[in-house]
């Protein structure tokens, strides 16, 4: 009926609250703090002990080893699968779905709490670990650090919400893409790492970071960042169709 606002809209913000008020209940929740804080403190350490060496170097190798393969795809898989998974297990997804609300936008606001928590912990463990070794020296580097992992982050977040709709053992399967994937064949094949999401953010590091920065070989930036939005589009495609034909028997 024309002049009827569309209950989409409206369900929206209470679904993002509840989303919120749910990841910020959960202990594992609480876990991803510490990892995030872990970079910093490792560059803390270095930095006061004044064994730095190269620090452009050291900046990218805590950035590279710690950061993009450790904390920001854990924090990412942790947070997405954990905002619309748990309720899917539990079976509480039920009072969600049989609410006159399109399925698309109960996955919309998961994905965005997940990106935007993962986020939240991602980008100043970045900032920070780059500040404590490089100072004011590398604002570019240092900037890029920022975008690559902020790229990353919300990849990482929307692909896993993602996961968490298609199988209950969502936080098993991501863990062995981050490790097996990520960690392994990107680095053993030089041909998969134009679907890496490492690489992705590898690339805008490199980008702003100027000539140098990363090793030869990784992706173009310009192409990362249209690989990338094609992921974050296919995902939330994925998701908002696999959820359009979830079954409420299949919850609980």
């Amino acid at each position: 009926m024309s002049g009827v606002m569309s209950p989409g809209p409206t369900a929206f913000g209470p679904l993002v609250r509840l989303a919120t008020r749910g990841l910020l209940n959960r202990r594992r929740s609480l876990g991803v703090v510490v990892l995030a804080a872990a970079p910093p403190f490792v560059a803390a350490i270095l930095a006061f002990s004044g064994r730095l060496g190269d620090e452009r170097a050291v900046a990218l190798d805590i950035f590279t080893a710690l950061v993009l393969a450790l904390v920001v795809p854990l924090v990412g898989l942790v947070l997405g699968t954990a905002v619309l998974g748990a309720a899917i297990d539990d079976g509480t997804i039920v009072y969600v779905l049989v609410k006159p609300v399109p399925r698309r936008v109960p996955v919309l606001a998961a994905m965005l709490v997940a990106a935007v928590a993962t986020a939240a912990l991602a980008v100043p463990s970045a900032v920070l670990t780059g500040f404590l070794v490089l100072g004011g020296t590398a604002p570019g580097l240092l900037a890029g650090m920022a975008l690559g992992s902020l790229l990353a982050a919300v990849l990482y977040a929307v692909v896993f919400v993602t996961l968490s709709v298609f199988t209950g053992r969502a936080l098993l399967v991501g863990l062995g893409y981050v490790l097996v994937w990520e960690g392994l064949a990107t680095t053993i094949l030089a041909g998969t790492r134009i679907l890496s999401v490492r690489e992705y953010a590898l690339a805008v590091v490199g980008a702003l970071g100027g000539p140098g920065t990363v090793a030869a070989g990784g992706v173009d930036v310009r192409a990362a960042l249209l690989l990338a939005a094609a992921a974050l589009g296919g995902a939330v495609l994925l998701g908002a169709w696999r959820l359009a034909r979830f079954e409420v028997s299949e919850a609980g």
